[in-house]
């Protein structure tokens, strides 16, 4: 099964939600040592930390999404170093077709809190088999509109319950 992890740039903005937002995605890492891990690695950014953390734990595969072709943004800031052994690089092209490649190439996402970033993956996982996305409700100030996620697979979960949905 192949993760997708998503989730804010800065802990700065889980840590208004909670305080313990380092120690709870330390937690939820450890629940998915033997997934397959998608995500985009932004420097400094809690996918990272959350990759980091994988790796140093002996996680199964990691892939990084980088839009290797992209000369509007670039992409400089991600941390292009974040694989496994048995993992590799995706290339999405360009940053515009980054949130419909993380969802192809998912299973699951696992939300680890909100940004709008955060919201376009969401939102683009209705076009790719309305495939179930998982959000901590630990790293969350509430839930989203009903009737902006109806026909979306959104399930709220404690960071406790992440072994037993995944």
């Amino acid at each position: 099964m192949k993760i997708g992890i998503i989730a804010p740039t800065s802990f700065e903005s889980l840590e208004e939600i909670n305080k313990d937002a380092k120690k709870i995605v330390s937690e939820v890492v450890k629940e998915v040592l033997d997934k397959e891990i998608v995500g985009v690695f932004d420097k400094c950014s809690v996918a990272e930390f959350f990759a980091k953390e994988y790796l140093k734990n002996k996680g199964k595969k990691i892939y990084s999404i980088i839009p290797l072709d992209d000369k509007e943004f670039g992409f400089a800031w991600l941390n292009q170093e974040i694989e496994s052994p048995k993992g590799r690089k995706i290339n999405c092209g360009t940053w515009r077709n980054q949130p419909e490649k993380l969802n192809e190439e998912t299973d699951a996402l696992l939300c680890l809190g909100y940004s709008s970033g955060v919201l376009i993956e969401i939102a683009y996982s209705k076009w790719f088999g309305k495939k179930p996305i998982y959000i901590i409700k630990e790293l969350i100030s509430g839930e989203l509109p009903k009737d902006a996620v109806r026909k979306l697979d959104i399930k709220y979960i404690s960071y406790k319950e992440v072994g037993e949905w995944l």
